[in-house]
């Protein structure tokens, strides 16, 4: 991943999640993320009962799509496809670092039953940056 992307991710808090429903339809939600870098991870939780869990639950895997930066003054996207899934017990020790050193009062939450660890990897992302000093660039992976 070029370093100006991870430069940018770190500046970002917020992203849309869009997850392939059971029924294949998409559904889309504003997240908090975290993330890992080596490789690219993201990571988030929600509440057993919101939408976005059924097909976490529902299938090992789910196709989703992520967007982060969607504030017009900074001139700045990163789109990615990839895959959502719930963490697995010996992912969460990295989940918990990663995701409770950027959102520490989340930590609180994390008790709950009711609580969903998940995370998406991308398989495809394009960064669009239209401040750049030769006007606008756009990296796309392959």
């Amino acid at each position: 991943m070029p370093e100006e992307i991870l430069k940018y991710l770190k500046t970002q808090n917020v992203a849309v999640l869009a997850l392939e429903m059971l029924d294949g339809s998409p559904h889309a939600s504003t997240v908090h993320f975290a993330h890992a870098e080596n490789p690219l991870v993201f990571f988030f939780e929600t509440n057993r009962d919101y939408r976005k869990s059924e097909p976490l639950f529902g299938k090992a895997t789910t196709r989703a799509s992520l967007v982060v930066g969607s504030d017009e003054a900074a001139m700045k996207t990163l789109q990615f496809d990839g895959i959502a899934e719930l963490i697995k017990l010996e992912e969460k020790s990295l989940y918990d670092s990663v995701y409770f050193e950027k959102f520490p009062k989340k930590k609180e939450k994390a008790n709950d039953p009711k609580c969903v660890f998940f995370k998406f990897t991308p398989t495809w992302w394009r960064f669009t940056d239209w401040t750049a000093p030769k006007g606008k660039m756009i990296l796309t992976s392959q």
